[in-house]
């Protein structure tokens, strides 16, 4: 029997999936290439110049305006696009502000006094962030950003400059008498307790925030580039710790008391925010 001829429908056939399977594989090295045109990875330095203040939950406590602190910090930012990149790195900065509220005390000639305590707080924490970064391409030699998401911080040391203002006292004696009556004290007599006290115990350990900014990046050779930006920090917990006297709503020099006449008590609750400015260099 004559050998039946080859099948020229089957060799072409082999011919154009060759083809084919060379340009399945150029395009995919050419979007290899494309998606590998960008630094996967850079690290900067940078300080923080930061104005801070409290937001107290309580109209008890009194906001006397913000503070000028500082801070400084690694960031360390994983690009998975040219245009976005998971931000975090490392911040130690000092926060803080100037609050008063009323607080009660016993004295050692058995008197129970009520007073003011204004403490100008300086708190520093190490605080890890968590972002979403988002760039534009270079313009010219400009890249401007954007970074929103959460940070994590530690407390590493509270310090507070004190003053006291006592308001009244009572003995100890009458306290729970229902005619007992709380002496008003001099507006004069005052006691700077210290500065740079050490406060640690009336801070809470651990502090959670959001975290958005926006700045630009000035190229200056290669992958390293000059960093300027602007970041609100906006506490989340609360930093106070402990429990202090109600204030009274028609006299906020005076006390709110309950049925016996003893001083109302409330847990300290407030806020730290900040707005810093961010310069640095990037790598």
């Amino acid at each position: 029997m004559a050998a039946l001829p080859k099948c020229k429908f089957s060799s072409v056939k082999r011919i154009e999936m060759k083809k084919i399977t060379i340009v399945v594989m150029f395009l995919g090295l050419a979007v290899a290439s494309i998606a590998q045109d960008f630094e996967k990875y850079r690290i900067g330095f940078k300080v923080n110049p930061n104005v801070s203040w409290f937001l107290p939950s309580d109209k008890s406590i009194i906001s006397n305006g913000s503070s000028l602190r500082f801070g400084f910090g690694l960031n360390f930012d994983k690009h998975f696009t040219k245009n976005y990149a998971i931000g975090t790195g490392v911040n130690v900065f000092t926060c803080g502000g100037e609050i008063e509220y009323l607080q009660k005390g016993n004295t050692p000639d058995t008197m129970t006094q009520v007073y003011s305590v204004l403490r100008n707080y300086k708190l520093q924490y190490a605080e890890v962030p968590f972002t979403l970064k988002l760039r534009t391409n270079e313009i010219g030699y400009m890249t401007y950003w954007a970074q929103f998401g959460l940070g994590l911080g530690v407390n590493i040391s509270a310090k507070a400059d004190e003053e006291i203002i006592y308001r009244y006292q009572i003995d100890n004696d009458d306290i729970n008498n229902d005619n007992a009556v709380w002496t008003p004290l001099a507006s004069d007599r005052r006691n700077t307790a210290e500065e740079g006290k050490d406060v640690k115990d009336d801070i809470a350990i651990f502090r959670t925030s959001l975290i958005v900014g926006a700045g630009v990046e000035y190229n200056l050779s290669g992958n390293t580039s000059l960093l300027a930006g602007i970041t609100f920090n906006n506490g989340f917990s609360d930093a106070l710790k402990g429990n202090a006297v109600k204030r009274n709503k028609d006299n906020p020099d005076n006390f709110d008391r309950d049925a016996e006449g003893n001083p109302n008590m409330y847990k300290l609750k407030s806020r730290t925010n900040f707005v810093e400015l961010n310069i640095g260099i990037l790598f």
